[in-house]
């Protein structure tokens, strides 16, 4: 058994998926803002629920960057400390590009600016919002695939936020990893 975390997105989402890589069971949660102290009781309840223990879980796959310095800590802390409690469990990170196939994708920051993949080759860019509409205007841009709390960007463009998880579930290649990093694109700003 194996379970997919996305505590990244707008919409979260725990997962459970087979060896086959089929979805089983699926569960939105709604912790913005309470995540240290709601994810673990969440990923507990959703097991619980399902009549599984963390002694079946085999891998778990989590979409760990980027969003803010702290989350991404927490998110890592609580995986690691669940694979650390249960040897057999290996850990898969993932980054929030990849649950999306087409582009440009669009990654909140902070208000005033967005983490941008132009293309899948490219790298991602921290570009202030009004760049990026800019770059939408010059390019003739009509759809974007983002994934913002607020949709202050808006400007004649189509918004595809719907992630197709059973894509992403089917091409998930496991790492195998006992431990994963915090991944940043900006360096933390610890003050």
């Amino acid at each position: 058994m194996n379970l997919f975390i996305n505590a990244i997105s707008k919409k979260w989402i725990l997962i459970l998926f087979d060896n086959s890589k089929q979805i089983l069971e699926k569960k939105e949660i709604h912790i913005l803002w309470n995540e240290s102290s709601k994810l673990t009781k969440e990923i507990d309840d959703f097991l619980e629920e399902k009549k599984i223990s963390y002694k079946q879980l085999e891998n778990i796959v989590v979409v760990n960057w980027p969003w803010s310095f702290t989350w991404i800590r927490i998110i890592s802390l609580i995986v690691n400390t669940i694979a650390f409690a249960n040897k057999q469990v290996r850990l898969t990170p993932i980054d929030f590009f990849s649950l999306f196939q087409n582009y440009p994708i669009i990654k909140s920051s902070s208000k005033r600016d967005l983490f941008v993949k132009y293309t899948k080759s490219d790298k991602i860019n921290i570009v202030k919002n009004e760049d990026f509409l800019e770059y939408t205007k010059k390019n003739n841009i009509e759809k974007t695939y983002w994934d913002v709390l607020d949709k202050t960007i808006e400007n004649n463009i189509t918004i595809d936020s719907e992630i197709d998880y059973e894509k992403v579930i089917s091409e998930v290649h496991f790492d195998n990893k006992t431990i994963i990093e915090p991944l940043y694109i900006k360096k933390p700003n610890i003050t």
